[in-house]
């Protein structure tokens, strides 16, 4: 497999990947109103030609074929992938392959790409948009959802913000712009990606949604410590300091139980750009 991204293959097809299967049906259920709006921007999608980038698990290229779709799913994650297939079954469609998007070169021209939170990964974005376009037909379009900044997700960023004290110090300034959840998060930054790889009628659209995190805030705590940050921050502390850190974000994450559960803000930008 061609890869241009050496690191996200080793993150993503490694540990990563595992706590997403492992996670899949929780996470599912949290990513749901985020998933309903891409199903709604894609629109009517019978007979078309799609491409699943970052398909993860499958659940946005299973929805996309039981509406008719001919769905392709891509991802970096083989245990992802193999739980993506258990889940399809004996059907011939969704169809998923390992691989970048960066390189990946299907079959047929699609009519459309769609993400649900995987085109921000890239390390050298504009070239792998430019590949993304060049795998559409004439008139093909490009569907993103992708996370608005962390304060508009604090069920993202309130747990970090409560460990962040406990962390050691570090000079390093990270690049709010390299490969992460948040890299297209500037409105800017993005389009100015996309019309620079070709793109035209380049649109932004703002979804915020109220996520139901867990049903507790012992399973909230829980799911923080798996796939929040302090699930690696935690690995390298002593066992006091998370203690003391993990009271700190318990007590953070506290005003957010409600009697459906713990529920947060969530944001999102839907992208769409055609290929002229």
């Amino acid at each position: 497999m061609d890869v241009l991204n050496a690191e996200q293959l080793a993150y993503w097809d490694g540990d990563a990947g595992t706590t997403w299967v492992r996670n899949q049906t929780h996470l599912d259920q949290l990513l749901s109103p985020f998933t309903q709006a891409l199903m709604v921007g894609a629109g009517h999608v019978a007979g078309k030609k799609i491409l699943d980038l970052g398909c993860g698990c499958g659940e946005t290229a299973l929805q996309l074929a039981e509406r008719g779709a001919e769905v392709t799913g891509i991802d970096l994650s083989r245990e992802m992938l193999a739980r993506a297939m258990h889940r399809r079954g004996a059907k011939a469609n969704p169809q998923f392959h390992q691989a970048d998007g960066a390189v990946f070169v299907g079959n047929d021209p699609f009519d459309l790409v769609v993400s649900r939170f995987g085109v921000m990964f890239f390390n050298a974005p504009e070239q792998a948009l430019r590949h993304l376009r060049s795998l559409l037909t004439p008139g093909g379009e490009l569907l993103l959802a992708c996370w608005q900044a962390p304060i508009h997700n604090p069920w993202m960023s309130v747990g970090g913000r409560a460990i962040a004290p406990f962390l050691p110090p570090s000079n390093e300034v990270r690049d709010p712009k390299a490969p992460g959840p948040f890299a297209f998060s500037d409105e800017a930054y993005a389009a100015e990606l996309l019309t620079n790889a070709g793109y035209d009628n380049i649109e932004f659209e703002s979804v915020v949604k109220s996520l139901t995190v867990a049903a507790s805030l012992d399973e909230a705590m829980a799911f923080q410590n798996q796939i929040g940050p302090a699930a690696s921050a935690f690995k390298s502390l002593p066992e006091a300091v998370v203690t003391e850190a993990t009271a700190v974000m318990r007590a953070a994450m506290a005003p957010f139980v409600t009697p459906n559960g713990v529920v947060m803000s969530g944001a999102i930008w839907l992208i769409r750009a055609r290929c002229g």
